[in-house]
């Protein structure tokens, strides 16, 4: 699975950071919404909007601003 990488403030570890969150497969979520005929649709679009967020790379944490 992909990973998307940028920079952004944690105000856990209060300075700036690289957050992460992760990306989507979308060539599995193809295949998998042909072989459910539609029904996969659902998944992938929950999956593409980014459920999660970004997250810090040091303490983990969701506490992220100003992602760049």
């Amino acid at each position: 699975m992909a990973e998307e990488k940028k920079s952004a403030y944690c105000k856990s570890c209060e300075r700036r950071v690289v957050v992460f969150r992760k990306g989507t497969n979308h060539i599995l979520h193809l295949l998998l919404s042909i072989i459910t005929f539609g029904l996969w649709l659902i998944i992938w679009f929950g999956c593409a909007v980014k459920f999660g967020g970004w997250r810090c790379t040091e303490c983990g944490s969701k506490r992220v601003q100003g992602v760049e």
